[in-house]
């Protein structure tokens, strides 16, 4: 199993960086073609923003500094891919062809709308993890991906570089459901070469300790080497704490885990599982539903 089309979308040069550097860095160990895509707000949809009473004139200001705004975000990634590119030496292609290559796409609206309608004809999405700092854009982004482009996403931490590794070892978050093993499925370009994976559940995540011995009999068919362990952990916060610590524990370079088997409307009240992976890892995290 491969890649063959990944799409990277980047919407700013600071959290753009590290998801490119992904996402060039697994198009080539996977021999798969990047689309780097750029989406760029349209001026007339902070319109409907702006609020009523305010003079045609005023508004046309808003509309033309929403404008200058997206060209400057424009220019700046389009500069860090072209720098990119000759840095790494990645092949630029607009059709299909055998091997590791990139390329330039531009689009107009909303980004998370956007970039998911792409998604849907690629393998795979690689995109930056959201930031505390700056939640709400990031994770509409995520979010979209996830539940509309119908992919599974690799988030890239703040910080990552191709001085780094990704996918030679590998913890599984195993809680038994349907996500879960989507996401097992997914991985399994990953999966099927690295060097070491482990499976671990956590007592109280659904059902995940009492299938742990069957999801790992999956991966032995494939001949993928592996270990598991069940970890003592309470609540969705805990759990997810106890997840992350058991991958710097491991020292894994890739996380794999199911996206959202709880609502996001209960996520965001009481706190979740991938809520707190996606907020707090520091290796890529792959998620898929």
């Amino acid at each position: 199993m491969s890649f063959g089309t990944i799409l990277a979308p980047v919407a700013d040069v600071d959290s753009g960086f590290p998801a490119l550097e992904l996402a060039f860095a697994v198009g080539r160990s996977f021999g798969a073609h990047v689309d780097v895509l750029h989406v760029s707000a349209d001026p007339r949809q902070v319109i409907p923003y702006v609020g009523e009473g305010l003079s045609g004139a005023l508004i046309d200001e808003v509309v033309a500094a929403a404008a200058t705004d997206s060209g400057e975000r424009e220019h700046g990634v389009r500069g860090l891919f072209d720098s990119l590119t000759e840095a790494k030496m990645a092949p630029i292609a607009h059709t299909p062809q055998p091997g590791f290559s990139v390329a330039w796409r531009e689009d107009t609206g909303r980004e998370d709308a956007r970039a998911a309608a792409w998604a849907r004809a690629a393998d795979l999405a690689i995109a930056p993890r959201p930031l505390v700092e700056a939640e709400a854009a990031t994770t509409a982004l995520f979010e979209a991906l996830v539940f509309e482009g119908g992919l599974p996403v690799l988030l890239a931490p703040p910080g990552w570089n191709s001085g780094k590794t990704v996918g030679t070892r590998i913890l599984i978050g195993w809680n038994g459901g349907a996500e879960a093993a989507g996401a097992i499925g997914a991985a399994m370009p990953f999966l099927e070469k690295a060097s070491a994976v482990k499976a671990v559940s956590m007592s109280g995540w659904l059902d995940g300790p009492n299938s742990l011995e069957r999801v790992t009999e999956r991966l032995a068919w494939r001949g993928i080497a592996f270990e598991n362990e069940t970890i003592e952990a309470s609540g969705p916060r805990g759990i997810g704490k106890a997840l992350l610590q058991a991958a710097a524990d491991f020292d894994a370079d890739l996380i794999v885990m199911g996206a959202y088997t709880q609502s996001r409307i209960r996520q965001m009240i009481l706190g979740g599982v991938t809520r707190h992976a996606v907020s707090q890892a520091e290796c890529p995290l792959l998620l898929a539903r």
